[in-house]
């Protein structure tokens, strides 16, 4: 009895220790830190197939390999490589005279290519002669209506600075995701100052364009999800798969002079729980072992995540569950330190997270929008699969959803650290318990329809 009274204590001393250890790096700070570097402006708000979205991809895989944790694949990579439809296109290739008529008066310019004019998107249409254009700065309501709605009916040309993040990357030949649209007419990008400022006295003013493109090629572009592995012990061949996805929508329309979304709770929050998490557990023994995957291109469709699913890098059947997490960063009033879960009513996976979560006085409250925002994260593409698949958010739909204003500044950096502290738990009792999560009938039913 001695002896296994002493096997006891150690047990839980060593438990005690590991959530101490865990405790220690999970701090309002390096919470701040982190998410501050994901949703900085120089990430430029981590586009699908931008420059910048391959730098938090590395930053990521850096941080994992930091902690100690394993690549899933045998040659060592961090990454699980899936490619998105584009284009190449190439600003070398402009020909561009534009007219301008203003009452009487009537100026040509003729643009230098890949200097004065730039691509910014693909088009179906290659050339065109004395086309009505409209020409407009950035930040011009109409213009940003004209692109909200994808339009490019006619030929559109934009005013941007020099340091304008499409400028940049619009240089030379260069890929863009996406497809092109049936009779539709290039975007062009024009240097500010190239052209004449607006008529003081507001006079009517008409573009014409006569132009011509190289014809777009199509081409893959590659995309990255980035995991880390736990192994696990006594169960090392089933998986518990945490993650969130990093990407966001880039750069766009300017909002009081911001065109930069910088996805700082949608989803930086989430990324930020996710690698705070590998790092506080990658010493902790588990029974199971425990994926974290940062997801790709969840912005375009949960294609990081479906990607992930179509070729896994474990087997699926031996994923037990998807933890997903999803803007933690900005309760709502009176809801701090709260979490909700979308779909709760298909499974027992909330009944057991909520165990979890109040062992950290983390409470699980109810959401109106939950049982709609089921099928609209990465969990999704796991759940089509037949596998138990939540999203656990503690946020809400604020005003700054898909806006510029989703900035670091507006996070509660407390209550995402208590979050974060109790998703430790979370994650430790999924990988932990004998039993593995379950459909209920209503889940069962709801799968049913999906197969159909």
């Amino acid at each position: 009895m001695r002896a296994v009274s002493l096997r006891v204590v150690l047990v839980l001393s060593s438990t005690c220790a590991a959530l101490a250890g865990q405790a220690a790096l999970i701090t309002e700070q390096r919470v701040r830190e982190t998410v501050t570097w994901l949703a900085a402006d120089e990430r430029a708000g981590r586009d699908t197939g931008s420059p910048e979205i391959e730098q938090a991809a590395l930053w990521l895989a850096q941080r994992f390999q930091a902690a100690g944790l394993a690549p899933v694949h045998d040659e060592g990579s961090w990454f699980h490589e899936f490619t998105v439809p584009g284009l190449v296109i190439d600003s070398g290739t402009v020909k561009m005279k534009l007219v301008r008529r203003m009452g009487d008066a009537v100026s040509e310019h003729v643009l230098e290519p890949d200097r004065d004019v730039r691509l910014r998107t693909g088009a179906d249409v290659i050339e065109g002669h004395d086309e009505a254009c409209t020409v407009a700065r950035s930040d011009d309501p109409v213009m940003q209506r004209l692109l909200g709605a994808g339009s490019a009916r006619r030929p559109m040309v934009i005013e941007v600075a020099e340091d304008d993040p499409h400028w940049l990357r619009a240089k030379g030949e260069h890929s863009v995701v996406g497809g092109r649209r049936a009779a539709a007419r290039p975007v062009f990008l024009v240097r500010k100052s190239v052209l004449p400022p607006p008529d003081p006295e507001q006079r009517e003013i008409t573009w014409l364009a006569t132009w011509s493109v190289g014809a777009p090629k199509k081409t893959d572009v590659p995309q990255k999800n980035v995991m880390a592995l736990l192994p696990g012990t006594t169960a090392k061949d089933e998986y518990v798969v945490v993650s969130a996805h990093y990407d966001h929508i880039g750069t766009g329309n300017p909002v009081d002079g911001d065109g930069i979304y910088n996805g700082a709770d949608d989803d930086a929050t989430g990324t930020t729980a996710v690698v705070l998490l590998a790092e506080a557990l990658a010493k902790t023994p588990l029974r199971r072992s425990v994926l974290f995957v940062c997801f790709a291109a969840e912005e375009r469709g949960l294609l990081g995540s479906a990607a992930f699913c179509a070729k896994p890098p474990v087997p699926l059947e031996k994923v037990v569950c998807n933890v997903n997490i999803e803007m933690i960063g900005r309760p709502e009033e009176g809801k701090e330190g709260k979490a909700w879960i979308t779909g709760q009513d298909l499974s027992d996976f909330a009944a057991i997270a909520k165990q979890a979560l109040e062992r950290r006085s983390v409470g699980l409250v109810d959401f109106p929008m939950a049982a709609n925002l089921f099928a609209a994260s990465d969990n999704f593409s796991f759940v089509q699969h037949g596998i138990v698949a939540h999203s656990i958010s503690a946020g809400s739909l604020h005003e700054d959803y898909h806006r510029p204003g989703d900035e670091v500044d507006k996070l509660d950096i407390a209550h995402m650290t208590r979050i974060v502290t109790a998703l430790c738990e979370v994650v430790r009792e999924f990988a932990d318990r004998e039993a593995a999560p379950a459909w209920n009938e209503a889940g069962r039913k709801r799968l049913e329809r999906l197969r159909k």
